[in-house]
């Protein structure tokens, strides 16, 4: 249970003096990108930007008691609506609105997981089996983000995991386009990713860009023992993590010593050349991504882990190694592929993730991603990238 409330900008202060310049020189735009690492704060950035810009105290900070403020403190002010990634509905129902077609159960979650996110500005809203932002949700937003406010103060679309706007023919993406191209008056739209360049270039050169820093470990351990957690197990995830809360805090549900035991696992069953182990690898991982997307993602983070890990080996100079329970393990690695191009990896180990919303064949990108680092623990040029 927390134990008091988090405050913005002492987690991201730059960004947020950028807010308070917008507010008081009256030079709000009209559409902003908000990027930056996993887990650094841009969606809680992004909440906090339209409750600034609604409050109805003279102060250049938010009061967080007058009703606007109030209202914020739920997510539900009329002048701020969120735009999620959600399952695909049925097309035959394009013209209603994009709830009205979700599942009872993905209804219910997205209403709960909404009233979460009000009080944990870290939680991730993932409604089961999403895969994009839909066109249904565009088509209705243009529908209604039009319309004249019956509130007071700014309208503000938050629009979480934007490059999701990409998935399939890029149909919403395209329809976004036509509100970037005639904004309407007294409205800010917000574009929250970790992945801009999945993003179209004209959908990129239409919002002006906000650059989120990832968060210090002092930090992460702040927020993770304001959730209640151990000094020590905090201290220990915010080291794991490198900056992302998101992993801190499922790393905090496990042992950090059989975190980074399964991470070491994890490299070796991966750069050792051996048919059975890749054969087992690649169909316990495809069966883990059918049934359980979020341990794949989870097996990627830790492989993204070691590997960056062995980068900061090679490349730093007398740094104070984070990991000392791995620190023999990948000095022997580094020997073993002096040549490896570590940087590479983990950009493929990203795009692996990348693979279960895309709908890929998974045994097929596990194959290429086993083969790919073959060839990068060479330092050689991929012969196959997933």
């Amino acid at each position: 249970m927390a134990t008091e409330k988090i405050i913005f900008k002492n987690y991201q202060p730059l960004v947020w003096e950028r807010f308070l310049r917008a507010k008081s020189n009256r030079r709000v735009g009209s559409a902003y990108l908000f990027t930056g690492p996993r887990g650094c704060g841009k969606e809680w950035g992004a909440i906090e930007f339209a409750k600034l810009l609604n409050c109805e105290s003279q102060d250049a900070a938010p009061c967080n008691h007058c009703p606007s403020c109030t209202k914020f403190a739920s997510l539900q002010h009329p002048n701020m609506k969120l735009i999620v990634p959600l399952p695909g509905g049925n097309k035959s129902n394009q013209s209603l609105d994009p709830l009205d077609s979700l599942k009872k159960e993905d209804f219910e979650y997205l209403t709960e997981a909404i009233k979460i996110k009000a009080t944990e500005p870290f939680y991730k809203i993932q409604v089961p089996a999403a895969r994009r932002i839909t066109i249904n949700s565009v088509r209705e937003l243009r529908r209604s983000i039009y319309l004249k406010s019956l509130s007071n103060g700014r309208k503000v679309v938050i629009i979480f995991d934007a490059h999701l706007l990409s998935e399939g023919m890029g149909e919403s993406a395209n329809a976004l386009l036509k509100i970037l191209e005639e904004p309407p008056p007294n409205t800010s739209l917000i574009l929250v990713t970790d992945k801009k360049s999945a993003l179209l270039p004209t959908v990129i050169s239409r919002c002006q860009p906000i650059i989120f820093s990832a968060l210090s470990l002092e930090n992460i351990r702040m927020i993770m023992e304001n959730d209640g957690i151990d000094n020590t197990l905090a201290a220990q995830a915010a080291i794991v993590a490198g900056g992302n809360v998101h992993l801190a805090k499922e790393i905090a549900n496990h042992s950090t010593n059989d975190i980074l035991a399964e991470a070491e696992a994890l490299a070796k069953s991966m750069t050792r050349v051996d048919e059975k182990g890749w054969r087992d690898f690649i169909n316990t991982n495809a069966m883990i991504a059918s049934r359980k997307p979020e341990e794949f993602k989870f097996n990627i983070y830790l492989l993204q882990l070691w590997f960056h890990q062995a980068y900061r080996m090679k490349t730093e100079d007398n740094t104070n190694q984070l990991l000392p329970e791995i620190t023999k393990s990948i000095e022997k690695f580094n020997e073993i592929y002096p040549k490896a191009n570590l940087a590479e990896i983990n950009k493929v180990l990203e795009e692996t993730t990348e693979s279960l919303v895309r709908n890929l064949y998974i045994p097929l990108t596990l194959t290429n991603l086993l083969i790919t680092i073959q060839e990068l623990l060479k330092g050689k040029i991929p012969i196959s990238v997933v």
